[in-house]
């Protein structure tokens, strides 16, 4: 465990990790890797009430997600998790869920990639059009689950600066924060 609390974060070591399992899942070890990371945030007062439009004190902490990626060549998205088990794999063009129903999801592909799937959806109800998906892997700071840090803006946060990237995006720190509260489906 002592990996997961190395000084600065991310650490060399960590950005390493993440670069190798992105070039070993792109069947390209010497590709340009990108990086988005993508910090925790606390907030001491007015703790997940930005979740019925209440505001909040929020803060960043040094530790979060760091996310890897390469630009797929289509419209395809696969990635995978050092947390989660499955890949997740989809198609730009088509983001509607696969299930009909979210009664009975567990922690497997279906779940962790519904921020994915849910990023791309909000960018793309916005206007904007993305022609290039992503292949990456993603590693979050451990032992911090459940600890009220805002995990899944931090995610929805990565996805959605990667996607942009891959792109040519241009998108307002303003309008990023407001695609990420529904980038979930």
């Amino acid at each position: 465990m002592a990996r997961e609390f190395e000084y600065p974060w991310p650490s060399p070591n960590l950005l390493h990790r993440v670069k190798e399992n992105v070039g070993i899942r792109s069947e390209s070890p010497t590709c340009e890797v990108n990086f988005v990371v993508s910090p925790y945030r606390i907030c001491p007062l007015g703790a997940h009430i930005d979740h019925q439009g209440g505001s909040v004190t929020a803060m960043a902490i040094n530790r979060g997600v760091v996310l890897g990626f390469v630009p797929s060549d289509d419209t395809t998205v696969v990635l995978t998790s050092s947390q989660f088990s499955g890949t997740v794999h989809f198609s730009l063009d088509n983001l509607l869920p696969a299930r009909p129903s979210r009664i009975h999801v567990t922690a497997t592909e279906d779940a962790w990639g519904d921020y994915a799937r849910g990023a791309a959806f909000a960018l793309q109800n916005k206007g904007y059009k993305l022609t290039k998906g992503i292949r990456g892997y993603m590693e979050g700071s451990r032992g911090f689950d459940g600890g009220g840090l805002s995990s899944s803006a931090t995610v929805g946060v990565a996805y959605l600066l990667a996607l942009e990237h891959v792109n040519g995006l241009r998108v307002t720190e303003i309008d990023n924060v407001e695609l990420v509260p529904g980038s979930k489906i």
